[in-house]
């Protein structure tokens, strides 16, 4: 018998801003409930490291490892604050996601690290952890990602209406869901989604991030530049396949506006990486689901209105958050993770073949109770 208890959640994804938590159980009917959330901001220290870790080509093992114990102690404090904001004393186990560093699906062998000690976490929290949920989908052929799909499944699939539901943190993926439920899910990275808009404006501006993508809105794009970033073979790829966000960086934007024949100013270059984040998310949608009813979007991108308003426009569909469908759009992806830690505690497979493009089924992360920690 399935446990149906309190599950916490805890993502920090590709954008580096901090660790979004949550207090759920999953009901019949594919409900979450969600009982409480939080988001902690990292602080400076940690986030300006995590940033020199993910953009190098090879990061440094030492400082990796002793962030790997930091980030531990950081997942731990917020899984402890949202258990005494809610007054609850424990949960089933807590799906801690981790904070990515590097992912290589393609690579011989193929492998993903992601920080934040679950030993630690178990040591602060005496509390199960469930974490490292992308190595046992690789092990059997898999791109280790997206993983969010199969959730996304869970929560949001509609027999009245074929969605598309898209997540824009660092990186963009989408999820088709096709109304027909025997039609198979289709999931994968797009390209980037806020990493190179956060990238854009701390460079010009001095600022972690456009905020409502104010600044792209104050220009019109470049088309010249738009074609340029468009025309990159990742784009055209079939899925499944999915992206380590060192793949697109600022020296590639300045390679593209290099090619421009006059240089447009920061602010346009700003708009139109913004339309690049929404033409490559439509292109996905159109390539995959051609007959799309809906787009539903969650993430950080979600509040950028220069990508909706462009999604909107280029697509001609319903373009909503998820709040439309009842869950935070900054809340789905650590949501992700405490339905994938109730899987795994209940010995249910987490993956989807289809998105990753693994040979089978496979239950997903490792678990570590306490006890185990030491």
């Amino acid at each position: 018998m399935a446990d149906n208890g309190l599950y916490i959640g805890q993502m920090s994804g590709t954008s580096i801003d901090g660790i979004d938590t949550v207090l759920v159980s999953f009901e019949p009917e594919n409900r979450t409930i969600i009982h409480g959330s939080a988001h902690i901001p990292f602080p400076g220290a940690v986030r300006s490291d995590l940033k020199k870790l993910s953009s190098n080509p090879v990061p440094d093992s030492a400082l990796a490892q002793r962030l790997d114990t930091i980030l531990g102690k950081l997942y731990a404090e917020a899984a402890l604050e949202i258990l005494i904001s809610c007054g609850i004393n424990s949960v089933v186990a807590i799906g801690c996601h981790g904070q990515t560093i590097l992912h290589r699906p393609d690579a011989n062998p193929p492998f993903t690290w992601q920080l934040g000690s679950a030993s630690e976490i178990v040591s602060r929290t005496k509390l199960t952890v469930v974490n490292d949920f992308r190595s046992a989908d690789m092990e059997v052929g898999g791109q280790g990602a997206p993983l969010a799909p199969a959730y996304h499944q869970f929560a949001f699939h509609s027999p009245e209406e074929h969605r598309a539901i898209v997540n824009i943190g660092g990186i963009a993926n989408i999820t088709c869901l096709d109304a027909d439920a025997s039609q198979a899910v289709v999931g994968f990275d797009t390209g980037p989604g806020n990493s190179l808009l956060d990238q854009w404006v701390k460079l010009h501006n001095n600022e972690p991030f456009d905020r409502d993508g104010r600044w792209a809105l104050s220009s019109p794009a470049n088309q010249q530049l738009l074609d340029a970033l468009l025309d990159i073979e990742y784009f055209k790829r079939p899925a499944p396949k999915s992206l380590d966000i060192r793949e697109f960086n600022l020296d590639w934007v300045t390679r593209c506006i290099a090619s421009v024949a006059v240089t447009p100013s920061p602010a346009a270059v700003q708009r139109t990486l913004s339309c690049m984040v929404a033409e490559t998310i439509f292109g996905g949608v159109q390539q995959n689901m051609p007959h799309a009813s809906a787009i539903y979007v969650c993430g950080g991108g979600a509040h950028n209105r220069a990508i909706m308003h462009h999604l909107q426009k280029i697509s001609g569909l319903k373009v909503e958050t998820t709040a439309t469908l009842g869950i935070d759009p900054q809340l789905v992806e650590a949501c992700a993770f405490a339905w994938l830690a109730y899987r795994r505690i209940n010995g249910q497979p987490g993956n989807l073949p289809t998105v990753t493009g693994a040979r089978k089924s496979v239950m997903l992360g490792s678990i570590t109770r306490p006890g185990d920690e030491s």
